[in-house]
């Protein structure tokens, strides 16, 4: 009888310690799925002149969460204008952000990728900051960034020729060489 219930208690604790470890395993994943913070992982290619509509539209949605957390968590009301995203420069400058961030707290990231993250943002400040003097956007104004200076019309066409012609004055690559041509490197040149 004592063995009978031996053999039960024995069966019930591997039973609870299975349930136990499947428990777990299904709070990692919610876990892992409800973090606090901003949106997961970029959605899509982050290139913008690549994007089509529906995968523009995912990235603008997280980017604009990642930018909402992040103004508020780093404090960057004075170095980024609210009205960032009618900015390009500062969409690109953000989107890299929001990329490198998420990497650098991956849970597969190496373990100093959170401060190298942080090092980045530091170095960002400044051009962001630089950024918000040009355009003088504050307190929700925004204001239409004024370039003094601009490229002529035909800058490409131009761009091209002296490509073109940089490439005339350079030689071609010689031929490989082929077995028994006399090249095989048994000669001196």
């Amino acid at each position: 009888m004592l063995s009978e219930g031996l053999a039960e208690l024995v069966e019930t604790v591997g039973d609870l310690a299975d349930s136990h470890f499947a428990l777990r395993e299904q709070v990692q994943t919610l876990a892992e799925h409800l973090r606090p913070g901003p949106a997961g992982p970029a959605p899509a290619d982050l290139r913008w002149r690549v994007l089509d509509r529906p995968t523009a539209s995912k990235v603008w949605i997280w980017l604009i969460d990642w930018v909402g957390w992040c103004i508020d968590r780093y404090s960057l009301t004075e170095e980024i204008p609210a009205c960032w995203p009618v900015h390009p420069p500062l969409v690109e400058e953000l989107t890299a952000l929001a990329a490198s961030w998420h990497l650098a707290y991956d849970p597969r990231a190496a373990s100093d990728a959170p401060l190298r993250w942080l090092e980045a943002l530091a170095r960002a400040r400044p051009r962001l900051r630089e950024w918000d003097d040009h355009t003088r956007c504050r307190n929700g104004e925004h204001h239409e960034r004024r370039v003094d200076l601009t490229w002529p019309p035909a800058w490409r066409d131009q761009a091209l020729d002296t490509a073109e012609h940089d490439l005339s004055q350079r030689t071609l690559p010689a031929p490989p060489a082929q077995a028994g041509d006399g090249t095989d490197g048994g000669e001196r040149p």
